[in-house]
């Protein structure tokens, strides 16, 4: 596999990635109806997801690429069940909300290293679409990690009555 292969690879690995977060994001979308401004958010973010699904088949495309296939339907897989695994818990927010957060770093750090990855390989354009998609999961990341402890709070003070 030489380096271009292994960057489409690498862009197949996101766009799965992508895909999973769309439904686990749905579900925990879902679990957040209580709280307006967390579940406009997590909605808002759910679109940016599916945009930025679109952006990385697009590079994968561009660099004369297909989307993995097998790698989308185990995307689908996993987001199902990662989205139901907080469902029976009572502090389900506090959990959907530790788990987006961490989604969201291990998407930073993805992207960053795609982004060095394009520019590397002298496909600029490519790096720029995914500086766009970067700056939207730092958006996200910081929005989680201002709630976070709120979230917290909240259920603290639920599971003290």
């Amino acid at each position: 596999m030489d380096s271009r292969e292994q960057f489409i690879a690498w862009l197949n690995d996101a766009y799965s990635m992508e895909k999973s977060q769309e439904e686990t994001l749905e579900r925990h979308a879902k679990d957040a109806e209580a709280d307006p401004e967390v579940h406009a958010r997590l909605t808002q973010h759910i679109e940016e997801t599916r945009a930025q699904a679109e952006t990385v088949q697009g590079c994968i495309e561009s660099m004369g690429g297909k989307v993995s296939k097998v790698k989308s339907a185990l995307a689908g897989m996993s987001g199902a069940v990662q989205g139901m695994t907080n469902k029976p818990a009572g502090d389900t927010m506090v959990k959907n909300a530790i788990a987006d957060y961490a989604a969201e770093h291990f998407e930073i750090a993805s992207y960053r290293a795609l982004i060095d990855s394009a520019r590397s390989l002298g496909e600029e354009q490519i790096a720029q679409k995914l500086t766009t998609v970067l700056r939207q999961e730092e958006e996200m990341a910081r929005f989680l990690e201002g709630k976070l402890p709120r979230t917290v709070q909240g259920a603290l003070t639920e599971a003290g009555r």
